[in-house]
């Protein structure tokens, strides 16, 4: 049975409840019957319940699960991406793009004065976008599959890595309480501070991490 601090893998598709319309999933066999395509790594993804991988509903719906177990989760916008607000929408012309090299279309996502926005209409020259999470005001449905539960520890840097990166690590050495990962891609320093935080919290706080380009 699954308790907190677990290190699980999942498969999941997340659809909106209203319309049935999948916003994310991890399983490739499902993208292919949906036929939905694209540049994206399908793969199961690490969940670590009382962590902050995924969804905190998503997450905590893990305990007290078994490996092989497949189950729907409902998330309410308060759970999930927040509720939509009215004053996080703007307008712009439409200048203010051209002199980006943007051509807006409605349901594009664009980046303004720093911040992401979502293209809601287009009239007359005039823009209108939304400051707010897409999914924003939306229940959403998660089904889930769980697939293991990794007891190596080997297995779990490497899971904490992946998480991150997006990649597996190309080789992890342990020496006593010395960790070194080897890597081919190059990693923010951001990235490998996340990294070492939670192979302290989530493994053994004596650990020394070091990951390195291969």
């Amino acid at each position: 049975m699954i308790k907190e601090n677990d290190f699980v893998m999942i498969n999941f598709v997340g659809r909106i409840t209203a319309t049935g319309q999948i916003f994310d999933l991890t399983d490739k066999k499902v993208a292919e019957q949906e036929n939905i395509k694209g540049d994206y790594n399908f793969s199961p993804i690490l969940v670590i319940p009382g962590g902050n991988y995924v969804l905190k509903a998503l997450s905590d719906s893990v305990i007290g699960k078994n490996v092989g177990d497949k189950y729907s989760i409902i998330v309410s916008p308060k759970e999930g991406f927040g509720e939509f607000d009215k004053k996080l929408i703007r307008t712009y012309g439409i200048s203010v793009f051209r002199s980006n090299n943007i051509n807006p279309s409605v349901g594009d996502m664009v980046l303004l004065d720093d911040k992401m926005a979502t293209v809601l209409a287009i009239n007359s020259g005039r823009v209108l976008v939304s400051y707010n999470h897409p999914l924003a005001g939306k229940e959403l449905k998660y089904d889930i599959e769980i697939l293991s539960i990794i007891e190596n520890d080997l297995d779990k840097y490497s899971a904490i890595f992946q998480h991150y990166v997006g990649k597996a690590p190309e080789k992890v050495n342990v020496n006593g309480e010395n960790i070194k990962i080897s890597t081919k891609e190059d990693v923010k320093p951001y990235i490998k501070d996340s990294i070492y935080v939670d192979i302290e919290k989530y493994i053994n706080k004596d650990l020394k991490t070091e990951i390195i380009k291969d």
